[in-house]
């Protein structure tokens, strides 16, 4: 009997120690934490700047599957074999994706999952109080997006790493929207850089895929479905959200178009015309169709489309040109330039050089005037998205 006593304890205590190597493994595999591991979200929110930095860089191999370490300067992989991985994900040609195909949400990208990490993420930015600070981790949180690889490989990769980049974006802006009315006037500034980062994210995203129809579809549905910025008809989505994106939408698709843009050299040819900005531009048509007040109508035709026809259409006459301007008057406002939208915006088979402005100025307005044509567009609406468009002087044929 002694014996067996003695034994009894050494067995159980003797099974401890390859489960806790097991739950070991399986953390710093890229899997979720295990039960006894306190959660990433809990280290996000940390009062410590130093142990906020190391979650982050957890976050970066939690979302990435165990894929990316790090960010390395050069860009390379951190080993061959995922080297090899993402080279041949990105030789995937667009063409060929299958974007019918059914794709399982893995489990750390579930919404839910997303729901909890973003909880601690965006108290993560909360907690950094300095500038330079705010602007840096604003830039890592949004890069992140390029990060975020399923943990399946496929053969359908590229869908699936889109897709699982979009989970990761819609989070964000679930979290934003949870978040927003509690926001105070101290933390606005650094919440607006965050999303304009995010914003900019997106389209970059969409770029690495190619522009494809299907991404870019997903993404403008994470923009104006449930849970987005601008699904304005949801009493839970406060209206400045919709107003800051139409404040900074055009900007950031300007920002990833100039990138393209040739140097001052005249031999350097000119970028590929593959940007599809109209369809870029669908969630702020939609808006327009559902939007519940005037003056939200105005913020995004003064912000977005009234913009892009001054630039695209050449200058009107100053009736006050010939006038002797006084003393005290405010100058002409400058007139606004989307040169890399002008140089990298598909044209459709219509307009080349200076044509392509007038162009895509007949293809934004003749988008705009279809959404207003459409069933669930309110009478108020479309009445005023006609209005509009018979102002802006575009011929639609």
């Amino acid at each position: 009997m002694p014996a067996e006593t003695t034994k009894r304890p050494l067995a159980a205590t003797d099974a401890h120690p390859p489960a806790k190597k097991a739950k070991k493994r399986a953390s710093s595999s890229g899997g979720a934490p295990s039960s006894s591991t306190p959660p990433l979200g809990k280290f996000l929110a940390s009062s410590e700047k130093p142990v906020r930095d190391k979650a982050v860089a957890s976050l970066s191999r939690f979302l990435s599957a165990g894929r990316i370490a790090s960010r390395p300067v050069d860009g390379a992989a951190e080993d061959d074999e995922d080297a090899e991985q993402q080279q041949k994900e990105e030789e995937l040609p667009v063409g060929e994706l299958k974007w019918d195909e059914e794709w399982t949400v893995d489990a750390r990208l579930a919404p839910d999952e997303m729901a909890k990490l973003w909880k601690g993420i965006f108290y993560c930015f909360w907690m950094s109080d300095k500038p330079l600070v705010q602007q840096a981790l604003a830039q890592t949180l949004a890069d992140l997006a390029l990060d975020v690889r399923p943990k399946s490989r496929t053969r359908n990769g590229r869908v699936e790493r889109t897709r699982a980049a979009l989970c990761y974006l819609r989070g964000f802006w679930n979290a934003i929207v949870s978040e927003w009315g509690g926001m105070d006037r101290h933390r606005l500034d650094k919440f607006l850089l965050l999303i304009r980062r995010f914003v900019h994210v997106g389209f970059r995203l969409l770029e690495r895929e190619g522009w494809d129809e299907h991404a870019v579809r997903e993404y403008n549905e994470v923009l104006t479905g449930p849970g987005g910025p601008l699904h304005v008809t949801d009493p839970k989505v406060l209206h400045t959200l919709a107003y800051h994106l139409a404040d900074i939408y055009d900007d950031e698709i300007e920002r990833t178009c100039a990138a393209h843009l040739p140097s001052s050299s005249d031999d350097a040819p000119a970028p590929p015309r593959t940007v599809p900005l109209v369809l870029l531009l669908d969630p702020i048509c939609h808006t327009l169709a559902i939007c519940p007040t005037k003056v939200m109508f105005a913020r995004f035709t003064d912000n977005v489309f009234s913009p892009l026809l001054e630039a695209f259409l050449p200058p009107k006459p100053d009736p006050r040109k010939n006038q002797k301007r006084k003393k005290n008057d405010p100058p002409p406002p400058a007139r606004q330039e989307y040169p890399g939208m002008l140089a990298c915006a598909k044209l459709d088979g219509e307009g080349e050089g200076e044509a392509a402005g007038p162009a895509l100025a007949r293809a934004v307005m003749r988008r705009l005037f279809e959404e207003g044509g459409k069933e669930d567009t309110n009478e108020t609406n479309r009445r005023r998205i006609y209005e509009f468009v018979a102002k802006s002087g575009v011929e639609l044929e």
